[in-house]
């Protein structure tokens, strides 16, 4: 906050206006701290750059210039207007402007369309310091408009429903549902970005409510497992875990979500999630198999209790890699050449270390193996 109000106070000093704007100004009135910290200015971007040594042009073209002081970076952007949105994505056209008044009338929601002044005054010309205290989201003057403008904002308004525990206001709820076939203009990326979001803030229920209650659920991907009972879910931290709720309420395979083109680890960790939450007693050789990140979520879906910390903790090898021995050794003791057994017998070794049949030093383990392996041949 300190860095952005020097940039503020440095911009006004060379004759130009400058606020904190947007979210910021919503957090710090909710008693938050802020995250990203954004400044409006009548300045141009050339001008802004021209007041620090150290500027990145991040979307210049649009009046948005990154600046860097104190090991922090600022994003400054100049005010502006938009003009109209043929894709529903993106303004066709941008146009600088000296009033702020103009630059927050194109912003989304009443709650971030306020400013704040040098002085931590607080500019907001559209009401939403009292949508604030009224606990809602409202958006900018037309809401058919608004959604018209960027179909996105329909999904960030269910989104900030649960992030911040707000109600969506009447008027802007109902043009939601008059202009939710708009959402099938976003490209899946953005759409997974807002959903990832939902999935791990305090009220994802509520917001679930409103994606079914809004008609989006009706043009997203996989639109109704959105529609399950929410009731029970807890957020991890992990979006995997709300994506494993869907598919586990609603008995249904990863193939179901896969439009949302997730990473391979993203999809490792829903699966396996899925898995171990399928599973019945949880024995050491589950601790040992499944990450905690796969167990938390497991534990959420299952409704298990489970002291996974405690439970790894206590196991005698964490990984494959804490064996006293390795793929050579098995098969000089073999004679045999690397091969499919060789995985067969590492796990056997595993387990049964795991499970503590046999101690993790590599005298015990030979005379296991060299045991074993004659007879089971």
């Amino acid at each position: 906050m300190k860095t952005a109000l020097k940039v503020v106070e440095t911009l006004e000093k060379g004759g130009f206006e400058a606020y904190i704007v947007g979210g910021a100004v919503r957090d710090l009135l909710l008693g938050k701290a802020p995250h990203d910290i954004d400044v409006a200015t009548n300045a141009a971007p050339q001008q802004v750059k021209s007041f620090f040594s150290r500027t990145i042009d991040t979307g210049i073209a649009h009046g948005t210039v990154l600046v860097m002081l104190d090991g922090e970076g600022t994003e400054v952007t100049t005010f502006r207007t938009e003009g109209a949105y043929s894709d529903k994505r993106r303004p066709d056209t941008v146009k600088f402007v000296q009033s702020l008044e103009e630059d927050l009338k194109r912003r989304d929601f009443t709650i971030n369309a306020m400013a704040l002044d040098k002085t931590q005054a607080i500019i907001d010309p559209f009401g939403g310091r009292t949508d604030l205290e009224k606990r809602l989201i409202r958006a900018v003057g037309n809401p058919e408009e608004r959604f018209q403008e960027d179909a996105l904002r329909m999904l960030r308004a269910v989104r900030f429903s649960g992030q911040l525990d707000f109600q969506i206001d009447r008027e802007t709820l109902l043009s939601i549902q008059k202009e939710a076939e708009g959402i099938r203009s976003i490209a899946v990326e953005r759409l997974k970005n807002e959903l990832d979001k939902i999935m791990v803030q305090g009220h994802t229920a509520r917001s679930m409510s409103y994606l079914k209650e809004s008609g989006l659920t009706g043009h997203l991907p996989a639109g109704p497992l959105f529609g399950t009972d929410w009731s029970f879910y807890e957020a991890t931290g992990q979006p995997a875990g709300g994506w494993a709720y869907m598919l586990y309420r609603g008995n249904a395979g990863f193939m179901e979500i896969q439009a949302y083109k997730f990473s391979n680890e993203e999809r490792k960790l829903i699966e396996q999630s899925l898995k171990a939450a399928g599973l019945g007693q949880w024995d050491d050789w589950t601790y040992y198999i499944f990450s905690a990140e796969q167990l938390e979520i497991a534990a959420m879906l299952a409704g298990k209790k489970a002291d996974i910390a405690g439970r790894k903790a206590a196991l005698p090898i964490q990984t494959k890699s804490d064996l006293a021995v390795n793929g050579a050794n098995l098969m000089e003791w073999s004679g045999k050449k690397q091969g499919p057994w060789l995985k067969k017998w590492i796990e056997a070794l595993e387990q049964n270390i795991v499970y503590g049949k046999l101690e993790n030093d590599k005298e015990s383990i030979k005379d296991w193996f060299i045991n074993e392996y004659h007879s089971d041949a």
